[in-house]
């Protein structure tokens, strides 16, 4: 007797993949503060660049401002599908352009170590990943405003999109900033 795989549901699909773009984001994160020192955490690659500290503290808090959008009040909107997925994520990464941090996640020496920075980005992370597995809920049928102004009113699916494609875009920055001569030559 031969069973047919049950069709997954748009929700299931949608959930797996905000599970892959937050692990994919965490991970590349992880990565490239992995084997950064504390001193070396602090040099910055210009005057007016952030260290790999101030990346990593506004990663942790950017992470948390964003869950609690997403796990506070929302608004209800008419789910439009993944027609913005795939800009969402392109545009999360694209180094090419800058952004000021919003007032609330720019850096101000709210982690006193790297380590500390991190852990914190770490724990919020798992409230996120526990928080898609658990929902069940179509995430697209409820909307948040974004506190960046480029970004505004967007479905509760893409701001956890984003927050996958966020941390990837901070890790690039980290690996500009480890690149640059300021930090090669500092950082020995």
């Amino acid at each position: 007797m031969s069973t047919v795989p049950a069709t997954k549901s748009s929700t299931e699909i949608d959930t797996a993949r905000l599970l892959e773009a937050l692990r994919k984001g965490g991970d590349a994160f992880l990565c490239s503060v992995a084997g950064v020192g504390e001193a070396a955490s602090r040099l910055r690659p210009a005057e007016n660049r952030w260290s790999v500290l101030e990346c990593a503290e506004h990663v942790a808090v950017a992470e948390e401002v964003m869950l609690g959008l997403v796990t506070g009040e929302r608004q209800a909107r008419n789910p439009e599908g993944p027609k913005r997925d795939d800009r969402i994520l392109r545009s999360g990464t694209d180094r090419s352009t800058r952004f000021d941090a919003s007032v609330q996640s720019q850096p101000r020496g709210r982690f006193s170590t790297l380590a500390e920075a991190v852990a914190h980005f770490q724990a919020v992370r798992q409230r996120t990943l526990r928080l898609v597995e658990q929902t069940g809920e179509d995430l697209r049928a409820t909307e948040v405003k974004h506190p960046h102004h480029v970004v505004g009113v967007i479905s509760t699916y893409e701001c956890l999109l984003l927050m996958g494609s966020h941390a990837q875009r901070h890790a690039l920055q980290i690996e500009e900033v480890k690149n640059s001569p300021a930090y090669r030559t500092g950082a020995h």
